[in-house]
């Protein structure tokens, strides 16, 4: 992949974003393995819990056009941080229900690319329908 050409394309989508309170804008395109794309920005809204995050904007996207943790090539985030800008815990737990933890995450910030991940990285031991049995 393009990792110039994912940044240009984060770096328009973010302009998307509704943040009127923190103007900090953030962007998620989740790449399927069929070439589509799936975009999501963050919305803020003034009682802020009620506020999404981009990457929790495009993985309900993703569910509801069918398709699932299988289709996904990668997930690119960008954030307008001027270091490592990561998802918030929340999205953490999003990400690791909805993709594999070996899913590969490109992160960028409002300067550079900073580096390739794996959703596992960002939440070890993270909590899932395995802990919700009763064995």
């Amino acid at each position: 992949m393009d990792l110039n050409k994912i940044y240009e394309e984060l770096k328009i989508l973010k302009e998307n974003a509704y943040t009127p309170y923190s103007n900090f804008n953030v962007s998620c395109i989740i790449y399927l393995k069929n070439g589509k794309q799936i975009k999501g920005v963050n919305v803020e809204n003034a009682a802020y819990n009620p506020g999404i995050c981009a990457e929790r904007a495009a993985l309900p996207q993703m569910i509801t056009q069918g398709y699932n943790k299988d289709d996904v090539d990668v997930v690119a985030l960008y954030t307008d941080s001027e270091g490592f800008g990561s998802p918030c815990g929340t999205c953490r737990q999003t990400l690791i229900e909805l993709l594999y933890p070996e899913q590969k995450m490109l992160i960028f910030n409002k300067h550079e690319f900073i580096g390739e991940y794996t959703v596992g990285y960002f939440l070890p031991n993270g909590f899932t329908n395995n802990n919700l049995t009763n064995k």
